[in-house]
């Protein structure tokens, strides 16, 4: 993303690293449950599942899922959570369960809840309900009326469950030895009804694609340690209806409000037309600074990538390169152009503002995006910069410039302002005015072009 004025732009992942684990896995059995589930480990509740799903099912929708992922998936503890997007089409939730297993929770609007864990004890998930369940071989079915929801274990193969009454009922599944990981389908629907989800296996990682009322989902999930995954929608014929995108690495703004404005931050990619920002080429500053050997090859993070230009520039010059952005059409378009130009870049969905834990990074580079979060989150993103840097590392900051000689209400910041910000913990090289480049000709921003260096404060 690239100067959106007076917007906080929060700014993100996608990186695909060999990570299948436990595909070959069998040997799952009737085990002999305790009374209880473990305590650090809450069962999930059948009539939550119901819960979420009739209020997707409804017009006026769950308003802001963030809770009741959060309920579902990790007992109510907003601290286990590491990444969340609420999408149209979806809802992700990632973090960690109280055993130290990683967990990932995706909706797949508004019935159908997949369950990705990764822990090798056995006794890990359990299913709670008021209503007795009906165990088939390969499932779990609990009903409500005209509905019912329906547990599939998907990997291992050849699941199989236990129930036993202690108070209501519950269901566990026992594993015989260490598997690693599991992946759970669970869906709400009409009494009958199956969902013919199919698993592969590709570069590493597995592929999910489960047919819900009116779309096709496809979900690419990499073993959480090596990255968030991917996700693409089409129609049952095969039409694309979301190109193939990553799935968040950090909690992304959420709610009606934040939900409008990541659509209006995404939709700027989405045009015919590319955004003023998008000159499909890298800027002019940072080409001098690596051609004047200003930086030397190391690791690098592009804050606010866009669509990938200046990233994929630094990797074709030997750097190490993160992009973070929050919108995942850039992303989309970033991994495409990246492997078309046979580059490597890890590739980050998530807010600027309050990004994963990444880094430190021995260059930090930023092309619009200081001067548009400044206003509002001007802590959140000093921190970030904190955060990503070290003793000597170096911060190329563009930005939009206001002077003495600017109108009246002009985005941009001063050179006072500039200076004070950064100056608890970075040592100004250079300070310069310099034209933003723009696709558009007749634009001629003023901007300033800010090479700093992290001192040896903590």
């Amino acid at each position: 993303m690239r100067e959106r004025p007076h917007q906080n732009r929060p700014v993100l992942l996608r990186f695909a690293l060999p990570a299948l684990l436990g595909l070959a896995s069998r040997g799952f059995l009737y085990g002999v449950p305790s009374a209880t589930a473990p305590p650090s480990v809450p069962c999930l509740r059948a009539s939550q599942f119901f819960e979420i799903a009739n209020s997707l099912d409804s017009a006026s929708g769950l308003g802001d899922a963030y809770d009741a992922a959060v309920q579902l998936a990790f007992g109510g503890d907003p601290h286990q959570l590491t990444a969340f997007e609420e999408n149209q089409a979806f809802i992700y939730a990632s973090g960690a369960l109280p055993t130290g297993a990683t967990r990932r929770l995706i909706i797949l609007r508004p019935s159908i809840f997949v369950i990705d864990d990764q822990e090798r004890s056995p006794d890990l998930l359990c299913l709670s309900s008021e209503s007795e369940p009906k165990i088939l071989p390969g499932r779990v079915q609990v009903q409500t009326g005209e509905r019912e929801i329906v547990w599939e274990t998907v990997l291992p193969e050849e699941a199989r469950y236990a129930a036993q009454r202690p108070a209501g009922y519950t269901v566990t599944l026992q594993a015989a030895r260490s598997v690693g990981r599991f992946l759970h389908l669970f869906y709400v629907a009409q009494r009958g009804r199956t969902v013919p989800s199919t698993l592969t296996s590709e570069h590493g990682q597995w592929k999910l694609t489960v047919p819900g009322q009116e779309r096709v989902f496809d979900l690419w999930l990499p073993d959480p340690s090596a990255g968030a995954g991917e996700i693409a929608i089409s129609t049952p014929s095969g039409e694309s209806t979301m190109s193939r995108r990553p799935l968040p690495s950090g909690i992304l703004p959420h709610g009606p409000e934040g939900s409008g404005l990541l659509e209006t931050w995404d939709a700027d990619y989405r045009g015919k037309q590319p955004p003023a920002w998008d000159i499909g080429r890298a800027a002019d500053e940072l080409q001098k600074l690596v051609r004047e050997g200003a930086v030397r090859q190391g690791s690098v993070v592009d804050l606010g990538c866009g669509s990938g230009t200046d990233a994929i520039f630094l990797s074709s010059h030997g750097f190490t390169v993160t992009g973070i952005d929050i919108s995942p059409t850039a992303l989309g378009l970033a991994e495409e152009k990246a492997r078309k130009a046979g580059v490597s870049v890890r590739w980050i969905l998530a807010d600027v503002t309050a990004p994963p834990k990444l880094g430190p990074f021995d260059f930090i580079y930023d092309r619009g995006c200081y001067h548009n979060v400044r206003d509002q989150s001007l802590e959140a993103y000093l921190e970030t910069v904190h955060q990503f840097s070290h003793a000597g590392t170096k911060l190329l900051v563009l930005s939009a410039r206001r002077d003495a000689q600017s109108p009246a209400g002009s985005s941009g910041v001063s050179e006072e302002e500039l200076r004070f910000d950064f100056s608890p913990f970075f040592d100004v090289e250079w300070l310069r005015e310099i034209v933003l480049e723009s696709n558009e000709l007749s634009v001629k921003a003023p901007g300033w072009s800010a090479l700093l260096r992290r001192n040896d404060k903590p």
